[in-house]
């Protein structure tokens, strides 16, 4: 714990603000752009390697079949032949802020609700993929000072497309990267909506570019899974660099970093019952997180972690799961003051022979 008495960062490197903004672009843009070309060369080395590495043949193609159900809930399974089907439905109970002063609305709080569709088709079985994901989102947020605060509606999210490849070996261990990107809808927010994402961003913050306004993202990423008998490692690292194509508002800059990353743990209970736990991180690198109680520049609500036990079945070809997302930090960008969310995850692999 730091002195602010909030979580140390364990998982990105921490950016101190100078009092100065053009100081504080200096000291962060630096150090990300290492990070930006570090990451992107990587993704792209393991398209490219990924291509001349031999296919799995014999008892190979059968130990990567038992584990293409597996991974954690938010993502569709690493691994798998054929057509990946995902279905996640999210609802959320948060504490919201007043867009005026920031400070905890009293009374009822705000519901939100979210569905997420994604769909992974395999180029060449387990090796390359390409993918396109979409989000809608519904929340009722209780009136705060101003009289034009409050109320309900429906938000499509941006779409993605992406693709990544995959290397897997016969002792359990898989990696591999891609890139993928976030189209803006044109669309702008109007004020009921802007408060409606505020609560909804919560129940996936680390697909928070689908939900920017007028904001294109490009999102390079790498892959890494380990199975060790029943236990099963996996982590996602990733970089979101986004661009905003309207007119900038505030402190809005032109461009805007972050960074996420995603752990999962899992014990296999049973051949078909697995226990698992995730830990997420989003690190906003050079987004405006000031707020009424914390003026610009400020640091304090740049990171947001969160944690999320979760128990999945598996039934070929359908594997449905249960899960609780729950903040350890304060949530992002402190939009609200405090959340829990249920989630619903279903994932279907079809192997289209």
């Amino acid at each position: 714990m730091n002195q602010a008495g909030r979580p140390k960062d364990l998982l990105t490197a921490r950016v101190r603000p100078n009092t100065s903004r053009a100081a504080r672009r200096s000291a962060v843009i630096g150090p990300s752009r290492a990070a930006i070309v570090g990451c992107l060369a990587l993704s792209l080395s393991a398209l490219l390697c990924a291509y001349p590495a031999r296919a799995a043949d014999g008892m190979e193609r059968e130990l990567v079949a038992e584990r293409d159900a597996e991974g954690p809930p938010p993502m569709p399974s690493l691994s798998h032949q054929g057509l990946a089907l995902d279905f996640e439905y999210a609802i959320v109970r948060a504490t919201a802020t007043d867009v005026v002063t920031g400070e905890p609305l009293e009374g009822p709080g705000a519901y939100g609700y979210a569905a997420a569709l994604a769909a992974s088709f395999a180029l060449v079985p387990r090796r390359f993929y390409v993918g396109v994901a979409e989000d809608f989102a519904s929340a009722s947020v209780p009136s705060g000072i101003s009289r034009e605060s409050g109320g309900s509606s429906v938000v499509a999210g941006n779409p993605e497309l992406w693709a990544r490849a995959l290397w897997t070996s016969r002792v359990g261990l898989a990696a591999g990267g891609g890139l993928g990107a976030v189209l803006p809808l044109p669309r702008s927010f109007t004020a009921t909506e802007t408060e409606v994402v505020r609560v909804v961003r919560v129940m996936r913050p680390w697909g928070e570019p689908h939900f920017q306004d007028l904001t294109m993202t490009l999102r390079p990423f790498l892959d890494i899974r380990h199975m060790v008998g029943p236990v099963l490692l996996e982590a996602r690292q990733g970089i979101d660099l986004g661009v905003r194509v309207r007119d900038l508002r505030g402190h809005e800059s032109r461009t805007e970093i972050g960074a996420q990353t995603s752990l999962f743990v899992g014990l296999r209970l049973h051949r078909t019952v697995m226990a698992g736990l995730e830990l997420h991180e989003v690190y906003q690198l050079t987004a405006d997180v000031s707020s009424p109680s914390c003026p610009a520049p400020c640091d304090e609500h740049r990171v947001e972690l969160s944690i999320a036990p979760s128990l999945r079945f598996r039934w070929r070809p359908i594997a449905p799961s249960l899960s609780l997302l729950l903040p350890l930090s304060t949530p992002l960008r402190a939009e609200v003051d405090s959340y829990y969310a249920a989630r619903l995850h279903v994932g279907a692999n079809l192997a289209l022979d």
